[in-house]
């Protein structure tokens, strides 16, 4: 038996990097698996190898900036699980600029995807799961919800605070529901987002250099907190966000 067997979970961003590890991680486990990605074709071709595989999975569509979108999404997720046990927030966007050059467009941006789009997923989980009094939520912040991130980066790091104290704030509140709130703060992972920062070798060998584990992470990295903070082993965890980083944030 996996520890999600049953589950019906909802992953955002889940076409590419750790939203594609995540989903897989949890249809290994047992669960119903709908993943979300604003790159739909991608998402119904990761969607389509785990069906392959045996899981029962799908894919929707979803703009995390738009608060309709998010909505819709949760709905969708809903009628194809008939319910709606997990959430991972994990869908995300850098717009890496110097702090002078952002502009307000490059602000809203920003903030919708990393910060509104989850806020309100969050909300419209919470409301399909407070009637079955459980449920858990995992928000993906990053350990530049800590600390600044080494590139130019201020509006980012502003957004994943945000996720870190939605995190907080949320566990908090759903708590009396049955819900479970928590994140995860990754490190520097070897995705497509941050290969758009980290895009040379001298980069990216800087950026191991300050792990004490000697690596950057992989998304598979990830997965096994993932599947811990959505499962039943994680009943007495509330607003805790763990920090999966190779040691990063120890200097």
């Amino acid at each position: 038996m996996g520890r999600l067997d049953g589950l019906v979970a909802l992953v955002t961003g889940a076409a590419h990097g750790m939203g594609a590890a995540y989903a897989r991680g949890f249809a290994r486990e047992g669960a119903v698996v709908v993943l979300a990605d604003v790159d739909l074709a991608a998402a119904k071709r990761s969607a389509a190898e785990l069906a392959a595989g045996g899981a029962k999975a799908t894919a929707i569509a979803v703009d995390m900036g738009e608060v309709v979108s998010v909505r819709t999404m949760v709905d969708q997720a809903v009628a194809f699980g008939g319910t709606l046990d997990v959430l991972v927030n994990n869908a995300g966007i850098g717009i890496a600029k110097p702090l002078l050059d952002y502009t307000e467009a490059d602000w809203d941006r920003q903030l919708a995807v990393n910060a509104k789009g989850p806020f309100f997923a969050l909300q419209a989980a919470a409301r399909v799961m407070i009637p079955n009094r459980r449920g858990k939520i995992v928000n993906v912040a990053s350990t530049a919800a800590f600390v600044s991130s080494s590139t130019p980066e201020a509006v980012y790091d502003i957004s994943k605070a945000a996720v870190r104290q939605l995190t907080v704030s949320a566990g908090a509140e759903l708590a009396a529901h049955g819900i479970n709130v928590n994140g995860i703060a990754p490190g520097t992972v070897a995705t497509e987002l941050t290969r758009q920062v980290l895009d040379t070798p001298d980069k990216l060998a800087h950026a191991a250099a300050k792990i004490p584990l000697g690596r950057v992470a992989t998304p598979e990295d990830l997965v096994g907190t993932a599947v811990f903070l959505a499962s039943a082993d994680a009943d007495y965890l509330c607003g805790h966000v763990v920090v999966v980083d190779g040691g990063w944030l120890l200097y």
